[in-house]
């Protein structure tokens, strides 16, 4: 009781030491003309004078409100994210909510809260720069979790943190910045993580571990790993398997899916098929339902309209979920998993066919192969997993 009144007079004292201090920084750091105007632009914007002032601000914001790190139990961690679908209040909510939040809050890891810019966007008919900056003066998260929408051929959308804005964050209030890209080999999405190398600590990928290479000459800030999943949604209760096959996700613009989906039924094969997100939306609760009652989960590798493959988040909520994994062969996938092991790849819509029809029919080769899956699954590429290898790189970068 006594501690946690010492820490309640602390804030409050570092917040009041603070607020002529940020009022100061926002004022003159950051609104010029209605926009973030520094980085590239600041020495045109103050002189020399003003440079040692804004310097010695941000040495009093080290020495006040990021003194409360040292009282916190566990890490803090501010999310930077959309909060719906596409950035879409119709859309439903971000997958970012169980891959991300969902993951982190179930492994204990630390604590965290969340700036949505979509929502801020929506509510204030702004950018939601000047917003997020007082977010992390007053929070001091001890890392900053970036996503970005990429909607546009090349994203600097007003929803998404102006440059200018993450380099306040990382060089001036020294928060290290994790930026969290799912679709690395489309090209637009890697020029953007190129432009935002410079103020990031690393770029955390998850759908591949080559696209980048080839593509930076900064290879050592960018890090490969899985889409860690909910593990209070992705488990394995051990259901009855009463769906022989099952497939969820979208199949527009995906020919690929349509060929095997067709396929399989044509020769008498029924596939339980429902949407993902953007097509015959299920909720999250839903979705994971139906993987714990399929025995086989059927996954298709190749990006929408490309002719590239990833590492989709699918396979690690299939084998989480105890299910096994029937997915078309790929690179990728086999870097995570050891085909016909932990899981079964097939090469075309004939063998797709073929391998459906032999481990439906070989009961205990399917629930071997599943729960070799969800041993690795489990055991290897669990959120707490991921978290945990953020939370130490984060602290190497500190150190740095």
């Amino acid at each position: 009781m006594l501690t946690q009144i010492f820490k309640n007079a602390l804030g409050e004292k570092i917040k009041s030491k603070l607020i002529p201090i940020r009022n100061f920084l926002l004022k003159k750091f950051i609104q010029v003309d209605g926009k973030i105007s520094v980085g590239y632009q600041y020495r045109s914007l103050f002189n020399k004078k003003a440079e040692g002032i804004v310097n010695n601000t941000i040495s009093q914001i080290d020495g006040t409100i990021r003194s409360n790190i040292n009282l916190r139990e566990t890490p803090h961690i501010l999310f930077v994210t959309e909060k719906w679908c596409d950035c879409n209040p119709f859309m439903g909510t971000t997958n970012s909510e169980h891959n991300l939040f969902g993951s982190l809050a179930s492994s204990g890891l630390a604590t965290q809260a969340r700036f949505h810019f979509d929502e801020y966007y929506y509510e204030h008919h702004d950018a939601g720069d000047i917003a997020l900056l007082e977010t992390c003066l007053n929070t001091s998260p001890d890392v900053v979790v970036l996503t970005w929408w990429h909607g546009k051929i090349f994203s600097f959308f007003p929803y998404n943190p102006k440059l200018e804005t993450l380099k306040i964050i990382a060089t001036e209030l020294k928060i290290p910045i994790v930026a969290i890209w799912f679709d690395s080999v489309l090209s637009k999405v890697m020029m953007i993580a190129e432009t935002v190398l410079p103020y990031v600590a690393c770029n955390v990928i998850l759908d591949s571990t080559v696209s980048y290479l080839g593509k930076t000459n900064h290879p050592e800030k960018y890090l490969s790993l899985w889409t860690p999943q909910d593990s209070k949604i992705f488990n394995n209760p051990k259901l009855e398997r009463d769906i022989d096959i099952c497939f969820l996700g979208s199949t527009h613009g995906y020919a690929d899916r349509i060929e095997g989906i067709t396929a399989l039924r044509d020769n008498g094969i029924h596939v339980y098929q429902a949407g993902g997100q953007r097509e015959n939306h299920l909720s999250v609760e839903e979705y994971a339902s139906i993987l714990m009652r399929s025995k086989i989960v059927l996954n298709f590798s190749y990006a929408r309209s490309q002719n590239v493959v990833q590492a989709k988040g699918r396979i690690f909520e299939a084998t989480l979920c105890g299910a096994m994994l029937l997915e078309s062969e790929n690179s990728e996938t086999a870097k995570w998993f050891e085909p016909f092991v932990d899981y079964v790849p097939f090469v075309d819509a004939f063998d797709l066919v073929k391998q459906a029809k032999y481990y439906l029919a070989q009961e205990d080769e399917r629930r071997a192969i599943a729960q070799r899956g969800h041993y690795k699954a489990t055991t290897n590429y669990t959120g707490e997993i991921f978290w945990r290898i953020i939370l130490d790189k984060t602290r190497a970068w500190k150190r740095d």
